[in-house]
């Protein structure tokens, strides 16, 4: 049994880690931080996760002895502790977004924040389990990809190294509220978001860099421009994004759909089939991928949750490579809807 820590375990992502957690055979929860929440129980502040119910929730990190942590807090938070967790043996898996780019000088650019820990930046590897596994397992540090990336690369990456595409990729993305975190903010309040659709994040939304860094490390002909527009949509959580590709001559329906079949043929979490439905992914860890051509152009859906695959579900599967754990184990739960 290896043990765990939460740091920002009272927020949409921390909170889905310590009910997953909660399944998990091989990891023990022993710590958990909310500077919010300090002193209470994890009974008090999430009844739903009994497992864990008499932990009492600290406000600081200090002291931390564990085999890893699961870091669950926005931007510039990371980086003022990961130089601290690593030096202790502590293997970590950060979900925000301190180490998903490589150059400290995009980060800048990005967040409007310097980054304090450029010695680590370029040791993290990049947590899309289906695309970097080798270098997750060999990792102390990595970085969790954003909800839109993982949901836009897994369906990008097959018709990218394969050199399907020509021309730019158009990603139409829409996402539930938890996406924009606990915090309440104007566009996600529900009187706001409630009964419309709205796109945001123009002209550059911040997970766009990110999407190119990652498929610039796959190196080859992986490096296509793309168009990213992401929509705020009345759900509580979900992804479905809509990829329409520019393919290259001679592009048939079923060579597409053979290629992803044999692309993702040993993946655990990543279904290829008909179009799917975002209940079939609340919940899981798992992405749901669609080949299908209208009028001869292809459209490539893909389908997940942003708080599972897109989350704290996917902070686990790297854990779990990182430890030598069964990459399955404590995600193998069905999704919340029919």
């Amino acid at each position: 049994m290896a043990s765990a820590a939460v740091l920002g375990a009272n927020g949409y992502l921390g909170g889905e880690l310590v009910r997953l957690l909660s399944f998990h055979p091989q990891l023990e929860l022993t710590a958990a931080v909310s500077r919010s929440q300090a002193g209470k129980t994890i009974g008090e502040v999430a009844p739903n996760a009994e497992r864990f119910a008499d932990l009492v929730l600290r406000a600081e990190p200090d002291g931390l002895d564990v085999d890893v942590a699961f870091l669950a807090q926005g931007a510039g938070e990371a980086m003022k502790v990961v130089p601290s967790l690593l030096d202790r043996g502590i293997r970590v898996v950060d979900l925000g977004p301190d180490y998903r780019l490589p150059l400290a000088s995009e980060y800048a650019r990005v967040y409007g924040r310097e980054h304090t820990d450029t010695a680590h930046l370029a040791e993290a590897a990049y947590g899309l389990p289906e695309l970097f596994a080798p270098a997750i397992r060999k990792a102390r540090l990595v970085a969790n990809p954003g909800c839109y990336p993982t949901a836009t690369l897994l369906a990008v990456a097959p018709l990218a190294e394969a050199g399907e595409i020509t021309g730019s990729v158009i990603v139409d993305a829409k996402s539930g509220t938890s996406g924009s975190g606990a915090q309440p903010s104007s566009s996600a309040h529900h009187p706001e978001a409630a009964l419309t659709v709205m796109p945001y994040g123009s002209p550059e939304h911040r997970h766009a860099p990110e999407m190119a860094a990652a498929l610039d490390r796959l190196g080859g002909t992986a490096s296509v421009p793309l168009v990213f527009v992401p929509h705020l949509v009345p759900l509580v959580r979900g992804i479905l994004c809509s990829i329409y590709a520019s393919p290259a001559a001679g592009a048939e329906a079923g060579r597409w759909a053979d290629l992803y079949a044999k692309r993702y043929a040993s993946s655990h979490f990543v279904r290829v089939g008909g179009v799917p439905r975002l209940p079939w992914a609340q919940g899981t860890n798992r992405c749901y991928l669609s080949v299908q051509f209208a009028g001869g152009t292809p459209v490539v859906f893909s389908a997940i949750d942003n708080l599972g695959k897109g989350g704290a579900a996917q902070a686990i599967q790297n854990a779990n490579l990182m430890l030598g754990f069964d990459e399955t184990a404590g995600l193998l739960q069905p999704g919340f809807g029919v």
